[in-house]
């Protein structure tokens, strides 16, 4: 008889066990639903009201670009939802990297409920191209910036190619560029397209020189440039076309090169 009531109770510990088990999972279930429900509700409540229209656009990252143009290409209106831009941002990148060269892609963030920002990451400026009324960038990807520049918007220390009226040639002189030493390329403040003949090349420096060279000869060249520049006055001419001579610079060659 005492082992038949301890298997009985027993039994019955196991059953108050399970029941105790079964009403903590019921527990558990219900207050996840309960939780999914009141958080889906929240989400809903917040998307159909005001508070989930888009107040404001903040475009950063691309201060040469104009940001009432970017939002208005952007199709950015402020009855839009905030929600549907963060999951369709690819259409915002889309839009504005097809209308503006600069953009290499775009990114959305939304601040305090509904202040959207448009994040642009843009191509690096490698130098610019003088045109007749301003400057404009040379991207990183070969591509000419949309925005036209003043000379006071524009980074000192990139070259400047001037006189390039036909983009064969502006696109043989930046393949060259592109593929001369860093450190040589960091000395160059200006390149001519005004030369004599197509292969020729010219380069403006920043410390008052003009070394004139053939496109396909000059990189081979360059190793002659610092000793002759040692040796040579300021706004000297440095000639590596054919052989590898200098002279100094006529004032209407200074004033050509704009260096007076």
């Amino acid at each position: 008889n005492q082992k038949k009531r301890k298997s009985q109770n027993k039994i019955s510990a196991s059953l108050s066990n399970l029941h105790s088990e079964r009403k903590s999972a019921l527990v558990r279930r219900l207050g996840l639903i309960i939780t999914i429900s009141i958080i889906c509700l929240i989400c809903l409540g917040y998307y159909i009201s005001p508070l989930a229209n888009v107040r404001s656009v903040r475009v950063e990252g691309a201060d040469d670009l104009p940001a009432k143009n970017v939002v208005k290409v952007a199709k950015i209106k402020a009855s839009d939802h905030v929600i549907d831009y963060l999951l369709n941002w690819n259409n915002v990148n889309s839009k504005l990297t097809s209308e503006y060269t600069e953009i290499k892609n775009v990114s959305v963030e939304v601040n305090h409920f509904n202040q959207l920002s448009l994040k642009i990451n843009e191509f690096q400026p490698i130098g610019y191209i003088k045109k007749e009324n301003g400057y404009c960038k040379i991207l990183s990807n070969g591509k000419l910036g949309t925005q036209l520049l003043s000379w006071s918007k524009i980074d000192q220390d990139k070259p400047v190619f001037i006189g390039y009226n036909r983009e064969v040639s502006l696109n043989k002189n930046l393949h060259l560029f592109n593929s001369l030493p860093d450190e040589f390329k960091e000395q160059i403040k200006l390149l001519s397209g005004n030369t004599r003949r197509k292969s020729q090349v010219i380069f403006v420096m920043k410390d008052g020189n003009v070394i004139i060279g053939n496109i396909t000869t000059i990189k081979s060249k360059l190793k002659y440039y610092d000793e002759i520049k040692n040796k040579v006055n300021k706004n000297s001419l440095i000639d590596l076309e054919v052989g590898a001579y200098s002279r100094p610079l006529t004032p209407s060659e200074k004033r050509a090169y704009g260096l007076i």
